[in-house]
Protein backbone atom coordinates (compact mmCIF):
# COMPACT_ATOMS: atom_id res chain seq x y z
CA UNK A 1 0.00 0.00 0.00
CA UNK A 2 1.08 3.61 -0.57
CA UNK A 3 2.59 5.67 2.25
CA UNK A 4 0.64 8.68 3.57
CA UNK A 5 2.58 11.52 5.18
CA UNK A 6 1.25 14.17 7.57
CA UNK A 7 2.48 16.73 10.12
CA UNK A 8 1.20 17.56 13.58
CA UNK A 9 2.15 19.36 16.76
CA UNK A 10 3.09 16.04 18.34
CA UNK A 11 3.92 12.57 17.08
CA UNK A 12 0.75 11.18 18.67
CA UNK A 13 -1.38 13.86 17.02
CA UNK A 14 0.15 13.06 13.63
CA UNK A 15 -0.41 9.33 14.19
CA UNK A 16 -4.05 9.90 15.10
CA UNK A 17 -4.55 11.96 11.96
CA UNK A 18 -2.94 9.22 9.85
CA UNK A 19 -5.14 6.52 11.41
CA UNK A 20 -8.22 8.56 10.59
CA UNK A 21 -7.03 9.15 7.04
CA UNK A 22 -6.24 5.47 6.51
CA UNK A 23 -9.39 4.38 8.32
CA UNK A 24 -7.70 1.62 10.36
CA UNK A 25 -6.76 0.86 13.96
CA UNK A 26 -3.23 1.44 15.21
CA UNK A 27 -2.24 -2.25 15.10
CA UNK A 28 -3.20 -2.37 11.41
CA UNK A 29 -0.79 0.37 10.34
CA UNK A 30 2.98 0.82 9.95
CA UNK A 31 4.50 4.14 11.08
CA UNK A 32 7.76 5.94 10.35
CA UNK A 33 8.68 9.07 12.30
CA UNK A 34 10.44 11.33 9.80
CA UNK A 35 10.89 14.37 12.05
CA UNK A 36 10.28 15.06 15.73
CA UNK A 37 9.38 18.45 17.27
CA UNK A 38 12.29 20.01 19.19
CA UNK A 39 12.16 21.03 22.83
CA UNK A 40 11.97 24.79 23.43
CA UNK A 41 11.86 27.12 26.42
CA UNK A 42 9.42 26.67 29.29
CA UNK A 43 8.40 23.21 28.19
CA UNK A 44 7.17 24.35 24.80
CA UNK A 45 8.13 22.70 21.55
CA UNK A 46 9.44 24.10 18.29
CA UNK A 47 8.60 22.76 14.87
CA UNK A 48 6.23 19.95 14.05
CA UNK A 49 6.26 16.20 14.02
CA UNK A 50 6.35 14.65 10.55
CA UNK A 51 5.16 11.04 10.36
CA UNK A 52 4.21 8.72 7.55
CA UNK A 53 2.15 5.53 7.65
CA UNK A 54 0.59 2.88 5.50
CA UNK A 55 -1.80 -0.01 5.97
CA UNK A 56 0.04 -3.21 6.76
CA UNK A 57 0.05 -5.56 3.74
CA UNK A 58 -2.55 -8.29 4.23
CA UNK A 59 -1.51 -10.66 1.45
CA UNK A 60 1.40 -12.96 2.31
CA UNK A 61 4.56 -12.43 0.37
CA UNK A 62 5.61 -15.10 -2.05
CA UNK A 63 7.99 -17.54 -0.42
CA UNK A 64 11.46 -17.65 -1.82
CA UNK A 65 11.97 -20.76 -3.84
CA UNK A 66 13.93 -23.38 -2.02
CA UNK A 67 16.99 -24.56 -3.78
CA UNK A 68 17.49 -28.26 -4.04
CA UNK A 69 20.55 -29.49 -2.31
CA UNK A 70 22.94 -31.29 -4.60
CA UNK A 71 23.13 -34.99 -3.85
CA UNK A 72 26.21 -35.88 -1.89
CA UNK A 73 28.65 -38.10 -3.76
CA UNK A 74 28.82 -41.50 -2.13
CA UNK A 75 32.26 -42.59 -1.16
CA UNK A 76 33.56 -45.70 -2.91
CA UNK A 77 33.18 -48.02 0.05
CA UNK A 78 32.73 -51.04 -2.20
CA UNK A 79 36.10 -50.72 -3.89
CA UNK A 80 37.46 -53.59 -1.87
CA UNK A 81 34.59 -55.88 -2.94
CA UNK A 82 35.91 -56.40 -6.44
CA UNK A 83 35.38 -55.04 -9.92
CA UNK A 84 31.56 -55.07 -9.68
CA UNK A 85 31.51 -52.15 -7.30
CA UNK A 86 34.07 -50.23 -9.36
CA UNK A 87 32.11 -50.76 -12.57
CA UNK A 88 28.92 -49.45 -10.97
CA UNK A 89 30.73 -46.36 -9.71
CA UNK A 90 32.26 -45.71 -13.10
CA UNK A 91 28.87 -46.00 -14.80
CA UNK A 92 27.39 -43.50 -12.41
CA UNK A 93 30.26 -41.12 -13.02
CA UNK A 94 29.77 -41.32 -16.82
CA UNK A 95 26.03 -40.58 -16.62
CA UNK A 96 25.53 -36.79 -16.56
CA UNK A 97 22.96 -35.47 -14.09
CA UNK A 98 19.55 -34.68 -15.54
CA UNK A 99 19.07 -30.99 -16.18
CA UNK A 100 15.89 -29.30 -15.07
CA UNK A 101 13.90 -27.58 -17.76
CA UNK A 102 14.31 -23.79 -17.55
CA UNK A 103 11.38 -22.02 -15.92
CA UNK A 104 9.26 -19.85 -18.14
CA UNK A 105 10.19 -16.22 -17.62
CA UNK A 106 7.46 -14.06 -16.10
CA UNK A 107 6.27 -11.06 -18.11
CA UNK A 108 7.62 -7.77 -16.75
CA UNK A 109 4.10 -6.72 -15.66
CA UNK A 110 3.90 -9.70 -13.28
CA UNK A 111 7.35 -9.09 -11.84
CA UNK A 112 6.65 -5.53 -10.75
CA UNK A 113 6.17 -4.85 -7.04
CA UNK A 114 2.64 -4.10 -5.86
CA UNK A 115 3.30 -0.38 -5.30
CA UNK A 116 4.29 0.04 -8.97
CA UNK A 117 1.07 -1.43 -10.37
CA UNK A 118 -1.51 0.98 -11.77
CA UNK A 119 -4.01 2.51 -9.35
CA UNK A 120 -7.58 1.35 -9.74
CA UNK A 121 -9.38 3.71 -12.10
CA UNK A 122 -11.67 6.08 -10.19
CA UNK A 123 -14.67 5.35 -12.44
CA UNK A 124 -14.30 1.61 -11.87
CA UNK A 125 -13.91 2.21 -8.12
CA UNK A 126 -17.16 4.24 -8.06
CA UNK A 127 -19.02 1.51 -9.95
CA UNK A 128 -17.71 -1.26 -7.68
CA UNK A 129 -18.40 0.62 -4.44
CA UNK A 130 -21.89 1.66 -5.54
CA UNK A 131 -22.85 -1.87 -6.59
CA UNK A 132 -21.57 -3.33 -3.32
CA UNK A 133 -23.41 -0.81 -1.13
CA UNK A 134 -26.68 -1.14 -3.05
CA UNK A 135 -26.57 -4.92 -2.69
CA UNK A 136 -25.57 -4.59 0.97
CA UNK A 137 -28.56 -2.34 1.75
CA UNK A 138 -30.95 -4.64 -0.14
CA UNK A 139 -29.79 -7.67 1.83
CA UNK A 140 -30.92 -5.91 5.01
CA UNK A 141 -34.36 -5.41 3.43
CA UNK A 142 -33.94 -1.63 3.49
CA UNK A 143 -34.47 1.10 0.93
CA UNK A 144 -31.86 3.84 0.72
CA UNK A 145 -30.07 6.12 -1.71
CA UNK A 146 -26.43 5.28 -2.35
CA UNK A 147 -24.12 7.99 -3.69
CA UNK A 148 -20.40 7.50 -4.34
CA UNK A 149 -18.38 10.46 -5.64
CA UNK A 150 -14.74 11.30 -6.28
CA UNK A 151 -13.40 14.29 -4.32
CA UNK A 152 -10.69 16.76 -5.35
CA UNK A 153 -7.96 14.44 -4.05
CA UNK A 154 -9.18 11.55 -6.21
CA UNK A 155 -10.57 9.62 -3.22
CA UNK A 156 -14.08 8.27 -2.72
CA UNK A 157 -16.77 9.75 -0.52
CA UNK A 158 -19.75 7.42 -0.15
CA UNK A 159 -23.07 8.07 1.55
CA UNK A 160 -26.14 5.95 2.27
CA UNK A 161 -29.25 8.00 3.10
CA UNK A 162 -32.76 6.91 3.99
CA UNK A 163 -34.97 6.06 6.95
CA UNK A 164 -34.64 3.25 9.48
CA UNK A 165 -30.91 2.78 8.88
CA UNK A 166 -30.05 2.04 12.52
CA UNK A 167 -29.02 -1.53 11.65
CA UNK A 168 -26.44 -0.19 9.22
CA UNK A 169 -25.06 2.31 11.74
CA UNK A 170 -24.68 0.11 14.82
CA UNK A 171 -23.55 1.13 18.31
CA UNK A 172 -21.31 4.20 18.07
CA UNK A 173 -21.10 3.76 14.30
CA UNK A 174 -19.46 0.35 14.50
CA UNK A 175 -21.38 -1.03 11.51
CA UNK A 176 -20.31 1.93 9.39
CA UNK A 177 -16.64 1.16 10.00
CA UNK A 178 -17.19 -2.56 9.33
CA UNK A 179 -19.06 -1.82 6.09
CA UNK A 180 -16.35 0.61 5.04
CA UNK A 181 -13.77 -2.15 5.43
CA UNK A 182 -15.89 -4.53 3.32
CA UNK A 183 -16.09 -1.97 0.53
CA UNK A 184 -12.31 -1.51 0.68
CA UNK A 185 -11.88 -5.27 0.33
CA UNK A 186 -14.11 -5.21 -2.76
CA UNK A 187 -12.00 -2.43 -4.26
CA UNK A 188 -8.76 -4.26 -3.51
CA UNK A 189 -10.12 -7.32 -5.29
CA UNK A 190 -11.04 -5.20 -8.31
CA UNK A 191 -7.57 -3.59 -8.28
CA UNK A 192 -5.96 -7.05 -8.59
CA UNK A 193 -2.90 -6.11 -6.55
CA UNK A 194 -2.77 -2.43 -7.43
CA UNK A 195 -3.54 0.47 -5.12
CA UNK A 196 -7.06 1.80 -4.59
CA UNK A 197 -8.54 5.23 -3.85
CA UNK A 198 -9.14 5.96 -0.18
CA UNK A 199 -12.74 5.63 0.93
CA UNK A 200 -14.85 7.39 3.54
CA UNK A 201 -18.40 6.15 4.17
CA UNK A 202 -21.22 7.84 6.04
CA UNK A 203 -24.63 6.27 6.68
CA UNK A 204 -27.65 8.31 7.64
CA UNK A 205 -25.42 11.35 8.23
CA UNK A 206 -24.17 9.72 11.45
CA UNK A 207 -20.54 10.70 11.08
CA UNK A 208 -21.32 14.35 10.43
CA UNK A 209 -23.69 14.47 13.40
CA UNK A 210 -21.12 12.71 15.55
CA UNK A 211 -18.44 15.16 14.48
CA UNK A 212 -20.67 18.08 15.50
CA UNK A 213 -21.18 16.40 18.87
CA UNK A 214 -17.45 15.87 19.32
CA UNK A 215 -16.81 19.56 18.57
CA UNK A 216 -19.32 20.50 21.30
CA UNK A 217 -17.63 18.12 23.74
CA UNK A 218 -14.25 19.63 22.89
CA UNK A 219 -15.58 23.17 23.43
CA UNK A 220 -16.90 22.20 26.88
CA UNK A 221 -13.51 20.67 27.77
CA UNK A 222 -11.68 23.80 26.58
CA UNK A 223 -13.84 26.01 28.81
CA UNK A 224 -13.39 23.69 31.82
CA UNK A 225 -9.60 23.45 31.48
CA UNK A 226 -9.27 27.22 31.10
CA UNK A 227 -11.38 27.76 34.20
CA UNK A 228 -9.75 25.16 36.46
CA UNK A 229 -6.30 24.67 34.95
CA UNK A 230 -6.85 20.91 35.31
CA UNK A 231 -6.54 18.53 32.37
CA UNK A 232 -9.68 16.82 31.08
CA UNK A 233 -9.82 13.30 29.58
CA UNK A 234 -12.54 12.90 26.94
CA UNK A 235 -14.40 9.68 26.26
CA UNK A 236 -13.62 9.53 22.55
CA UNK A 237 -12.19 6.21 21.49
CA UNK A 238 -12.18 6.28 17.69
CA UNK A 239 -9.21 7.71 15.80
CA UNK A 240 -11.45 10.05 13.79
CA UNK A 241 -13.09 11.39 16.95
CA UNK A 242 -9.72 12.00 18.59
CA UNK A 243 -8.55 13.82 15.47
CA UNK A 244 -11.65 16.05 15.64
CA UNK A 245 -10.72 17.03 19.21
CA UNK A 246 -7.08 17.68 18.22
CA UNK A 247 -8.26 19.86 15.34
CA UNK A 248 -10.78 21.80 17.40
CA UNK A 249 -8.33 22.62 20.19
CA UNK A 250 -5.70 23.59 17.64
CA UNK A 251 -8.15 25.93 15.92
CA UNK A 252 -9.64 27.81 18.88
CA UNK A 253 -7.40 27.24 21.93
CA UNK A 254 -3.75 28.09 21.33
CA UNK A 255 -3.19 28.27 25.09
CA UNK A 256 -4.10 24.58 25.41
CA UNK A 257 -2.81 21.38 23.88
CA UNK A 258 -3.95 17.78 23.42
CA UNK A 259 -2.43 14.34 23.54
CA UNK A 260 -3.68 10.78 23.26
CA UNK A 261 -3.00 8.22 25.96
CA UNK A 262 -3.54 4.49 26.36
CA UNK A 263 -3.94 1.68 23.87
CA UNK A 264 -6.85 0.82 21.59
CA UNK A 265 -9.67 0.24 22.27
CA UNK A 266 -9.27 2.23 25.52
CA UNK A 267 -7.21 5.00 23.94
CA UNK A 268 -8.45 8.47 24.99
CA UNK A 269 -7.58 12.08 24.19
CA UNK A 270 -6.64 14.61 26.86
CA UNK A 271 -7.03 18.41 26.81
CA UNK A 272 -4.53 20.20 29.04
CA UNK A 273 -2.76 23.55 29.50
CA UNK A 274 0.37 24.18 27.43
Amino acid sequence: MEWVEITGRTIEEAKDALLDQLGVQEDEAEFEVLEEPKAGLFGRTRGQARVRARVQPKSPRAKEERRRRPAKAKSDTNGANGAGGSATTAAQAETPPAKQAPREARPPSEARPVDDRPRLDAAIAVTEATAFLQDFVARFGLTATVVVAVNDEGDLEASVDGTGLGKLIGPRGGMIRATEELVRTRLQHAADGGSTPKLRLDIGGYRQLRRDTIVSIADEAIAAVRETGVARVLDVVMAGERKAVHDRVGEVAHDLTTRSEGEDPQRRVMVLPV
